[in-house]
Parts: C-alpha cells; sequence; structure tokens
C-alpha cells in the first residue's frame, strides 16, 4: 500500500512539473516594455507658446528617458494629473510613449500639479534631450524648429 501512495505522488509531482514546463511565461507587464519613442507637447507659459520635442532610439541621451517611460512605474501612471487651481500662464504638457509593438500611452499634467516623480522625470528628460522644440508652422501646418 505504501508503494501505491508513492507512485501516485510521483506521478502527480511529474503531472505538476510538465503542466509548469509547457504554461505561458508570464505577461510582460510585470516588466519594463521597451519604449521606442516619446513626443513631448509642451503649451502655455506666459507666452502662450507651444513646443514639441522628440526622442527615438536615434536621439542622443535618449535611452534614459525611453528607459523610464518603459518603466512600470511610468506605465501604471494615470492618464491626467491636474492641478487644484488651474490659474495662470502654466505650461500643460501631453507626454505620449509608443511602445514596442505599436502601443501608445499619453498622459498629461500641468506646470505645478501633483503627480508621480516618474512623470516629471520624463518630461525633464525630453527637454533636456529631446529633438527641438518643434513648433506648427502658422499656415503651412507642419512642424517647424523654434528658433530662439
Amino acid at each position: 500500500m505504501g508503494n501505491s501512495i508513492t507512485g501516485k505522488g510521483i506521478t502527480t509531482l511529474i503531472a505538476v512539473c510538465a503542466t509548469a514546463a509547457f504554461a505561458p511565461a508570464a505577461p510582460a507587464a510585470a516588466g519594463a516594455v521597451p519604449a521606442t519613442a516619446i513626443v513631448l507637447d509642451r503649451a502655455g507659459g506666459f507666452a502662450g507658446t507651444q513646443d514639441l520635442f522628440v526622442v527615438d532610439r536615434s536621439t542622443v541621451g535618449g535611452r534614459r528617458p525611453l528607459r523610464m517611460a518603459g518603466s512600470p512605474e511610468f506605465r501604471r501612471l494615470g492618464g491626467s494629473y491636474q492641478p487644484k487651481n488651474p490659474c495662470c500662464d502654466r505650461y500643460s504638457y501631453r507626454v505620449t510613449v509608443t511602445y514596442r509593438g505599436g502601443r501608445h500611452r499619453t498622459v498629461s499634467t500641468v506646470q505645478g500639479a501633483t503627480a508621480p516623480r516618474v512623470l516629471w522625470d520624463v518630461i525633464a528628460a525630453v527637454e533636456r534631450v529631446g529633438a527641438g522644440p518643434l513648433s506648427p508652422a502658422p499656415a503651412a501646418g507642419v512642424w517647424a524648429r523654434t528658433l530662439s
């Protein structure tokens, strides 16, 4: 009788191991998902400007903001972080991230709003290394480099 129980235990153990070996891997959402591009649309401020900054894999210094935008912390952000008082000459930011496979994620905020640190870190890094600022050309509706 003891051999029969041991045999069933080994059979069960083998079945569990075989099932685990063929089960799909943990979802990619548990770790970083590679970001391939970030577009930062910054509008407002005292002068009422609109600027566009772009970071992709070819951008010098772009690895850090792409890595942050691909992090689980960034991907868990809400869609919008707005201040309690929307008053007065603040920049608004819209960050659109493209991930490998073509998925997109957009997060909006306004200067001075309470938002997770990773969002402000991505914004600062894209402003620092991104190609831009770019602004819409008034008549043509195409993006042109802003001259300072």
